[in-house]
């Protein structure tokens, strides 16, 4: 046995000695009902610090998905993303007490302590292959999974998908997608998956924080890989923040160029809401002064362009019946992006506007893995996305 090998099942090993007291399970349908153990939903997350990126910590949407299989009794696989992955082992989330008390308790204590543990975790290898421990997190989610939750920048280092010192991250996400597929190393095991991703494009350390366009098309580039695969993309909204923990394996750094040389409009530019931090429900910046400085940076690529740019609002459904409302507030925070691009030296001339509400080709669902309206989910459809003539809003 190879020392690799014998350093996975050694970490598997200690996982499980972690894992043995962990007792969470379904709460009971009502009080002094057992846990039901009829319909179990598995759960894969991929989670870990690495080098370059902020220290691992578990977002209350992210726990939101680890609840949810919990009240099934279903299981959760954890993968490091490491340049090797670290397959961690699959823990039972369920429980098999006969007391609806004693089963809200279980799951309560196993939800503290397997969010610690996963806040714990740490690469051991260097680099970053969030596809190879993808394709492993999914391997035990069974035939209805709950889904999959990632936790880190997206910005792999290792092949098929470096984007260190290739050029990837500005690559056409198509392209991406036909290569992958041509040498057969999509993941096998998405298909119906959705993968919970929490912080794409946040960074740390010696990484170069990314422009505008390149979270975009990095975002892009995941979600038709997850696609391809026959899965769902959806990116939880709490950016990560903060220093890279210490002492870690090293990571390539990735090149971002500047805004100005490398800006595709063959494609959309997306702009987060949590870029933009519009205050909820309105068109006006909550901190006007962090929005301006997110749009100063596509200021020299927009002149550059020297073509017309649409700035067009998209809005979550939030439970909405028409979407009149949605529409007309998408516009207005088009029109407010607008206005803030004209104010840092944009001409009129350059810039249109438009708003789509929640009906347009990009929307994803804001219904979690337990089937309730999601807010977190919702925040993903509130953008402004910014398209050349002849560009449509998907590409």
């Amino acid at each position: 046995m190879n020392r690799t090998r014998s350093r996975l099942l050694a970490a598997a090993a200690a996982v499980v000695a972690v894992c043995a007291g962990l007792t969470a399970c379904a709460p009971a349908t009502a009080s002094g009902e057992a846990c039901d153990q009829s319909h179990k939903r598995n759960l894969g997350v991929v989670a870990g610090s690495t080098a370059n990126a902020p220290a691992v910590a578990l977002p209350a949407s992210a726990s939101t998905q680890l609840a949810a299989a919990g009240k099934t009794n279903g299981a959760v696989t954890v993968v490091v993303p490491s340049g090797t992955p670290q397959v961690m082992g699959t823990t039972p989330l369920g429980s098999s007490a006969q007391d609806a008390i004693v089963c809200q308790n279980d799951q309560r204590t196993k939800l503290t302590q397997i969010a610690s543990y996963i806040d714990g975790l740490k690469a051991t290898a260097p680099e970053v292959d969030y596809l190879g421990a993808i394709d492993q997190a999914a391997r035990n989610l069974g035939s209805d999974p709950m889904g999959v939750v990632v936790i880190g920048s997206g910005l792999q280092t290792t092949d098929p998908l470096n984007f260190a010192g290739t050029g990837l991250l500005y690559a056409d996400p198509t392209q991406v997608v036909s290569d992958l597929t041509a040498r057969n190393l999509l993941p096998s095991d998405l298909k119906g998956v959705t993968v919970y991703w929490s912080g794409m494009g946040d960074v740390a350390g010696a990484q170069q924080p990314l422009t505008v366009p390149a979270r975009s098309n990095l975002e892009a580039i995941w979600s038709a890989v997850v696609q391809a695969a026959g899965g769902t993309l959806s990116l939880l909204p709490e950016p990560a923040s903060g220093s890279a923990a210490a002492a870690l394996p090293a990571v390539t750094p990735v090149t971002v160029e500047a805004v100005a040389t490398k800006t595709d409009w063959t494609h959309p530019v997306v702009i987060r809401n949590s870029d933009l931090l519009f205050t909820k429900d309105t068109a006006e910046f909550s901190d006007p002064t962090a929005a301006q400085t997110v749009l100063s940076t596509l200021v020299p690529a927009i002149e550059q362009n020297g073509k017309p740019v649409r700035v067009t609002g998209t809005a979550s459904k939030d439970q909405a019946t028409d979407n009149s409302a949605d529409t007309a507030l998408s516009l207005r925070r088009a029109d407010a992006v607008k206005a803030a691009l004209v104010g840092l030296g944009v001409p009129t001339s350059l810039l249109q506007t438009a708003g789509v509400g929640y009906e347009w080709c990009g929307w994803k669902s804001e219904t979690d893995a337990a089937g309730k309206y999601s807010d977190a989910l919702a925040e993903q459809n509130r953008t402004v996305i910014l398209t050349s003539a002849g560009v449509g809003l998907c590409g």
